[in-house]
């Protein structure tokens, strides 16, 4: 995993890089879903004041990984059973229109460099590395799309979908999920569009079932539901 990014900000862009740092804090679980964003702390860490700390917070709370609550605070988004389903039904059918057009003009040795690292994935990879190779894949489809609505809208549902796989990765079968990549490539690879997006949809539904099963069990059947 990549260094902590909880580290003091110095930069001319003060309130991006704030927000970057506080949103890859989350994305990577070193602030926890459910955890409670405070500012003090946040601004001490980072070495700022609280003015771009609170803007950041609002920034995020805009892209749902934060929620804010009245008179108590902002939270890293908790999600609901239902959160989910709704969450992967859009990812699902975004990532089907950028694998349609990814097959037509997909980009070959990139393709084939994500190939070889799936197919030497075995159950002593360590999940942390298969998952930065995984969120590297998807993020290359989303990015070669060349539909640059399609692609804010999936890099919207990548960062709420990423607060939870550092959890839910755990319950994954790396070697079978890896198999799953490869041979989502080798059909964009053969331009089979039709076969390509049936895999993309079985892989993406098994990924939603993990998650829901993560949840389901580790959070209380009053949040879960």
């Amino acid at each position: 995993m990549t260094s902590n990014p909880l580290t003091p900000a110095e930069s001319t862009d003060l309130r991006q890089i704030v927000y970057n740092k506080i949103r890859d804090a989350i994305i990577m679980g070193i602030i926890k879903p459910g955890e409670k964003l405070s500012e003090t702390e946040l601004a001490q860490t980072l070495a700022v004041s609280r003015t771009p700390i609170r803007e950041a917070i609002r920034q995020l709370a805009q892209t749902g990984i934060v929620r804010l609550v009245p008179r108590k605070g902002a939270f890293v988004t908790l999600p609901t059973e239902k959160d989910v389903n709704d969450l992967y039904e859009v990812r699902i059918a975004l990532e089907t229109i950028a694998v349609k057009r990814i097959c037509k003009k997909g980009p070959k040795e990139e393709l084939l460099r994500f190939r070889e690292y799936f197919a030497s994935v075995d159950h002593s990879t360590d999940p942390n590395a298969f998952l930065l190779q995984d969120t590297a894949f998807h993020s290359f489809l989303r990015n070669s799309c060349d539909n640059r609505f399609l692609n804010q809208f999936l890099m919207e549902t990548y960062d709420l979908i990423q607060l939870y796989r550092h959890y839910s990765i755990k319950g994954v079968d790396l070697k079978e999920s890896s198999m799953e990549h490869v041979r989502l490539i080798d059909a964009i690879l053969e331009k089979d569009e039709e076969r390509a997006i049936r895999l993309l949809q079985n892989h993406l539904e098994g990924a939603r079932d993990a998650l829901l099963a993560f949840l389901k069990d580790a959070l209380p059947a009053s949040e879960a539901d």
